[in-house]
């Protein structure tokens, strides 16, 4: 994986993150429906190399792997990076979760939704 901070000089900070202001918020709140939301029709989750694909699967994703265990997620960072085609690199922290700790997300946007979340330890 990339350091995120090797990756600083093209770092893109015009580009902004509601997506993944409202796709946090939801999680933390339980609401699947507006986490479902978040994903474009095709959606895939690539966690630690299993891929979940679709809203409906990620939903039943992050109920089973976080909302059943009391699972929270709080940004530590986020970085937009252009050298990674735009991608949205999430430094965060996990609790109340059986892989808690910290924990990196890309996300890749299209068209106002995420297309592509991938989580590694």
């Amino acid at each position: 994986m990339t350091n995120v901070d090797e990756l600083s000089d093209r770092y893109a900070p015009e580009a902004e993150t509601p997506l993944i202001d409202t796709f946090v918020a939801a999680l933390n709140a339980r609401d699947l429906d507006r986490l479902a939301g978040c994903f474009a029709e095709g959606a895939v989750v690539n966690d630690a190399g299993r891929e979940i694909r679709g809203r409906k699967a990620i939903a039943a994703w992050a109920e089973r792997e976080f909302l059943a265990h009391g699972g929270r997620i709080t940004p530590t960072r986020m970085h937009p990076v252009r050298a990674l085609g735009g991608d949205i690199v999430v430094e965060a922290d996990l609790s109340g979760t059986p892989r808690h700790g910290p924990t990196t997300l890309v996300v890749t946007l299209t068209e106002g939704a995420i297309a592509l979340l991938r989580l590694r330890a």
